[in-house]
């Protein structure tokens, strides 16, 4: 949820808004930095995901994903 402290660059990017409220829940001390870690870390792996799914792939056939459980 942006908020007037978000900067207005991060409240058009929804990427940049997770990122923030990552931040935020850590400087709250609502999850340590090991979750705040893993979390940026899984933005990051999705962001690429949706990067490579765009791209050509050169011939070679893609794995399709398995569901995994929660």
């Amino acid at each position: 949820m942006p908020t007037s402290r978000t900067p207005a660059h991060v409240r058009e990017d929804p990427v940049e808004l997770a990122r923030a409220a990552i931040w935020r829940l850590f400087e709250e001390g609502c999850i340590d930095d090991d979750m705040a870690t893993t979390s940026l870390l899984a933005i990051d792996l999705g962001v690429r995901r949706v990067h490579q799914a765009g791209q050509p792939s050169n011939g070679v056939h893609r794995v399709k994903p398995t569901p995994r459980a929660a």
